[in-house]
Order: structure tokens, then sequence, then C-alpha cells
């Protein structure tokens, strides 16, 4: 009973961690589940949504460049340069004692992941955490799998070993769950920068948000919420 409380718990900023895994131009060009270009769309949005909500990054894979799995994707870095990185040479990023140490030290049991390849490297690092009591949300379309076929079988060893099977755009707004904060606009920002259709969406936001920051100076919570109602009318 403890433990299904536990697993229910809401994802917040502050019992997450983000684990890219092996975001190297090798592998995803050999991916076949998802447009390369797409992919890498939505790794950046997803680390964007990390540095918003300033998780925890802790990074693996090779960034050497010297093997055929190719150098690591330079925007991860970029975009979350203070991001932990500890390179392996196991299947499962899990198996490593520094990795997995890394991510105990957190103290979070919320365990983002995406990376290279769904069905291999993604699987073995979340398959042991789970059983090791963590909760893994493995966001689906920042990720990629070798063909289709494999990525479905992923998906259904995924979710019958507990993981939360996900996509980057529910994922922020499930971190976020208050646009009437000052990381909605950020948020909105993102998605109007990975999803060219959110980008009317944003315009319309920053209007209500004004609308919301005139109102509600030294106002209640209650008072707060009803000028946000009032805002996303107009």
């Amino acid at each position: 009973m403890q433990e299904a409380k536990r697993i229910l718990e809401r994802l917040t900023p502050q019992n997450s961690v983000f684990l890219p895994i092996d975001y190297m131009h090798g592998l995803m060009s050999a991916c076949r589940s998802i447009d390369p270009g797409l992919l890498k769309n939505n790794a950046m949005a997803l680390a964007k949504i990390a540095r918003l909500f300033n998780l925890p990054t802790i990074g693996t894979g090779d960034r050497s460049g010297r093997s055929y799995l190719g150098a690591e994707m330079s925007e991860l870095e970029e975009i979350v340069p203070d991001m932990q990185f500890v390179p392996r040479s196991k299947v499962g990023a899990w198996d490593v004692p520094e990795y997995r140490e890394a991510v105990q030290r957190t103290g979070r049991k919320k365990l983002i992941m995406a990376g290279i390849t769904t069905e291999q490297c993604v699987t073995f690092t979340a398959e042991p955490a789970i059983a090791d009591g963590y909760d893994v949300y493995v966001v689906l379309d920042a990720s990629a799998a070798l063909d289709t076929r494999s990525e479905l079988a992923a998906i259904s060893r995924l979710t019958q070993m507990g993981a939360i099977v996900t996509t980057w755009s529910p994922l922020g707004a499930e971190l976020l769950h208050d646009f009437a904060t000052p990381e909605g606009a950020g948020l909105l920002k993102i998605y109007s920068e990975h999803q060219g259709q959110m980008r009317a969406l944003e315009d319309s936001f920053n209007t209500a948000l004004k609308f919301v920051q005139e109102s509600v100076d030294n106002q209640s919570e209650q008072a707060r919420e009803a000028a946000y109602t009032k805002a996303r009318e107009l």
C-alpha cells in the first residue's frame, strides 16, 4: 500500500532527475523509428525543460567521438552546461556504480529518461532502476529505436515492468502544474520554439500573463487564480 502511494506521487521539479542516454550521432542516424531531425528537436526541447525546472541532469555515453557510435550531440551540453557526465561501456547505465550513485546522491525518486536506443540502452537502464524502487518516465518522442517493431516491443516491455511512457510536451506541463507561475512563460517559449503550432498560443499567453501580473500584486492565492481565469477569457 505504501509503495502504491509513492508511485502515484505527482511529478515535480523537486523530486525529478533528467537522465539523457547516449545521444550520439552515429546511433541517432541508425534509428528509423522517428525522423532524425524531429528526434534532435525533441531532445533539445526536453533538455530545455530540464534547464527551466533546474533538474539535476546526469548524462552518459561516449564524448570522445572515436567509436562507430559517433560524437555526442553537442547541443545538450550547451543547453545544460552543468550536466554531470558518466562514460560507460555497459549496455545499461544503471549497472555502472558511478552512474547509479550519482542518481542516488540527488535523493530524488523520479527518473526522466530519454535517449538512444529505446529498446536497448534506455530499457536496460530503466529496468534495474525500477527494481531499485525508482519511478521511471521514458520520454518516447525524445528517444529512438532501430525500427518501429523494436520500438513497439520496447514500449510493451517498459510498461510491463512499470515504467511510465510519455512525450516531452505533456511532461513539461506535468512538471509545471500551473501556468500562472514564472515558469509558465518559459514553458510556452519552449513549446513555441519546438512546436510550431504553439507559437500563436505563446502570444495569447503573454497577453494574459501581463494582465495577471498587473492584477494580483499583494493578493491572496484565491484572488490570483481568479484573475488568471479572467485573463484566459480575454
